[in-house]
């Protein structure tokens, strides 16, 4: 297809593709700010250890019991990381829980900072590797994440044993592995690019829906089309 008769197919079609087109760019149009200037957020990441403790009852049944007063390896190395590792893997589902928001809400209004549970929810996310727990932090406040951070670790330190029945007897050993560090973030590029995205996908639907209907369409408009039909033209009326 010759330039001149794409020229022609765009400028006859042209309401076909700015409908899709205006349709997504509406859709993308809250979004352009941020992907355009990115609000600033900052990040932290926090690794611990944690020791689940003996049952009163295993202690007692160890002291009396020759074989484990042996020391085997299954005493002194291999039940205790188990168990640690089995209380790392479910900590995650409590500090993303409303429940750990709304500890750590207290705390910092006991520190003169007033941050609903709602809104700290959203801020924390969790996982876990063998026996280390790792806590990520997220928030568009420096200072008002490292007291977030500081709350996060007290909470954790000071209040596993109210929502872990195997902790009755005694708290759970929670130690931070690294001081608080503060990182300014970025959204990742992906994710600021999707308005654009969108806007071109509803360009290219535009274009293709212009293209499309110009091929169906079965009207004679030009006298190269009669003359493509091998049909004689024999002149042409020019318009007024």
């Amino acid at each position: 297809m010759e330039l001149i008769a794409i020229w022609k197919t765009l400028r006859r079609r042209w309401w076909l593709i700015a409908i899709p087109t205006a349709i997504t760019l509406l859709w993308a149009l809250p979004a352009l700010p941020d992907a355009v200037a990115p609000p600033e957020t900052y990040g932290s990441t926090l690794r611990f250890s944690a020791a689940a403790p003996p049952q009163e009852s295993n202690a007692e049944a160890a002291a009396n019991d020759p074989l484990a007063r042996s020391g085997t390896y299954e005493d002194t190395a291999y039940v205790p990381w188990l168990a640690s590792e089995y209380l790392v893997v479910n900590l995650p589902q409590w500090i993303t829980g409303s429940e750990f928001a709304n500890e750590v809400s207290q705390t910092l209004a006991e520190r003169g900072v007033d941050i609903s549970s709602e809104d700290l929810e959203a801020a924390f996310s969790a996982d876990s590797s063998r026996s280390i727990l790792f806590v990520y932090l997220g928030w568009d406040d420096e200072d008002e994440l490292e007291q977030i951070a500081a709350a996060t670790i007290e909470v954790l330190q000071a209040s596993n044993q109210r929502y872990f029945p195997q902790l009755a007897l005694q708290a759970a050993a929670i130690q931070p592995l690294d001081e608080i560090d503060i990182v300014r973030t970025m959204p990742p590029f992906t994710s600021r690019l999707q308005p654009f995205i969108r806007i071109f996908i509803g360009l290219a639907a535009g274009l293709a829906l212009a293209f499309l209907a110009d091929y169906l369409d079965d009207s004679i408009r030009e006298a190269d089309e009669l003359e493509a039909l091998e049909i004689p033209v024999l002149g042409t009326i020019p318009r007024e």
